[in-house]
Order: C-alpha cells, then structure tokens, then sequence
C-alpha cells in the first residue's frame, strides 16, 4: 500500500491539523496507517495510549483516528562497539558498520552507523548516515570506527563531510522547533579505505533504491542491535524527533513508522533498534533500499523515504 494511495482527503487533514496537534502535551506525532480492517486510518502517537493526553479533539478533520504508543527518538550511542565491521586493518567497509566524527568533546563519542556506500555523480564512492550523526562543517573529518583516542589513527579515518540535509525550516509557531523531512548526511570514503557500494553487512547486495509502502516487511542492520526486521505501518509521518537526554529536537515530516514483529527468531534482541542505530538504511523483501532509520522507541522505529534522499544527494548503486 504506497503513500500516493491514501486518500487525498485524509491525507489533507492530516497536514492540515499535524502542526497543532503536536503542540499538545504528550502527543508525539501522527500519521497514516491501517486499522483492524486494513483500512487506512489517522495514527496519533502518545506515550501511552491508556492514558491519552486530555485535550485531543474527537476527530482530525472529520476522520476518526486511533492511538499507537510511539515516542521518537534519535539513536546516536557511545563506544565501544561489540557488532562493528569495518575495523582498521579488516576492510572492506560497507552498510551496517559504526561511524562517528573525528572530534572527542569533554570525552565524549556519538557514534551512529553508516547506512550504505553509494557512488556520487563522478563514481567514487561516498556513505550514507544520519545528519544528527555526523553533521558538522563541511569537510570535517568522520572516522570509522569511532575514535577512542584523540588524534585518532590515521588508519581509522573513513573520509570528509560532504553534504547535510536536517530540518532548518522554522516553525509555524513562535518559538517552536525547526522542521524539515530529512535527517541525512553524505560523507566521503577516501581511496585507502577500501569499500564495496550497496553491499549491507548480514543483508548483501542492495538491488536498488526504492520508497517505502505500508504493510510491506523490512530490514535493517544497525551496528548496535544487528539484524532486525518489522513492517512499515506508517506513513506521511509527522513526528517530534527527541535529542539522546529525551528534549524536544525537531519535527520530523513526510516520515514512516515501522514496528518490529514480535518473533524472536527474527528479533533475536527483542527490540526494532537501539542507540547506535541511526543512519541505518531499511531494506525491503527485494533488498531495495527504501528508507534511512534516524529514531526508535524500542518497538517501534522512525525513518524517512530514501528515494528523495538519494535524488538530493545525486548518488547511486
């Protein structure tokens, strides 16, 4: 079920009515789904469905809606790193692996995970993560794996900052948060680092890069939780994205919902992702690429549709 089939008078009512509603105490994001029918539905997110904020209107624009517990947050992690691939010496380096930039600030490491290796216009191959992750100024240095030590070895250095795409639109309400569909950043792989483009640790060869659709099963390898797989139940997302200490960053718009199927065979960890995980590319049955994970709950994960990411950045398999 892809996002251009919800109707568009839904689709207008969610628009119409997202900013507000996320102005309201305890209320998360809001999207499109499918209830108990299949049958597409409004999707607010709360902390706890049970117990649903006071001030919530009865319908959004006429439609009925129903509550999901959701609360996004972004996934950046510390060191060390029991899941990495891609140690100096162990190239080649591919999706699935852990990045961080260069710099130790008060002794600190944010770590994410590098998404994918594409190749830019000229054909040399650049990575993928989150802007939350590795975003600085342009041509700072990003390391991999995440530096322990401060200057790290030069043998641990990936490449430079290439490009960012983060929410910079200001709000629609005085003093609110910036707002924006995209949380990517392009970084470049130099030539002593030797990389294999759209290969994904413990997932293989992307196919191609596709958009996300509702009810379709999916996977993601993220450098702390490994494997996990779930299936996208939202769409046309707006969410509050939460900074590492749980304050409000930014809005997300335009996202996906994906929930982790409750199977332990298949979710070995219990859980869709963890910190640590973000910037991790989704892939579907067909090994498309189809969204870049920037946030999670545990349950639930939040991401935004790769194609436009890869247009933006002019990047390919």
């Amino acid at each position: 079920m892809p996002a251009d089939d919800v109707p568009i008078e839904m689709a207008a009512a969610l628009n119409a009515n997202a900013f507000g509603l996320l102005q309201l105490e305890g209320v998360n994001g809001i999207d499109v789904g499918v209830d108990d029918t299949d049958a597409y539905t409004l999707r607010i997110l709360v902390n706890d469905p049970g117990d649903p904020p006071a001030a919530l209107p009865e319908s959004i624009g006429g439609f009925p809606y129903i509550l999901v517990a959701g609360r996004p947050q972004l996934e950046q992690a510390g060191i060390p790193d029991q899941k990495t691939y891609g140690m100096p010496g162990t190239d080649p380096i591919m999706g699935g692996i852990q990045l961080a930039p260069a710099a130790i600030v008060d002794g600190n490491v944010h770590a994410g995970t590098l998404g994918c290796v594409f190749h830019d216009s000229a054909g040399s191959p650049v990575a993928v993560s989150n802007a939350h992750v590795i975003c600085g100024a342009v041509g700072n240095t990003i390391q991999q794996p995440a530096p322990q030590t401060d200057p790290a070895p030069p043998i641990e250095r990936l490449g430079s900052l290439r490009q960012c795409l983060a929410p910079d639109t200001p709000s629609l309400f005085p003093g609110g948060l910036v707002s924006g569909f995209f949380d990517a950043a392009l970084c470049a792989v130099d030539g002593a680092r030797t990389a294999k483009v759209g290969t994904i640790a413990d997932l293989g060869a992307a196919t191609a890069i596709s958009s996300p659709q509702v009810g379709s099963v999916v996977r993601k390898r993220g450098y702390s939780t490994g494997v996990s797989h779930g299936v996208v139940e939202g769409t046309l997302g707006a969410y509050v994205a939460l900074d590492h200490d749980g304050s409000p960053l930014w809005m997300m718009l335009g996202q996906v919902s994906i929930v982790m199927i409750p199977d332990l065979g298949l979710n070995p960890e219990g859980v869709w992702s963890r910190s640590g995980d973000s910037g991790s590319v989704v892939v579907n049955e067909s090994n498309e690429i189809v969204a870049l994970h920037w946030g999670g709950d545990g349950l639930r994960g939040y991401a935004s549709d790769f194609a436009p990411i890869a247009f933006g950045f002019g990047i390919g398999l």
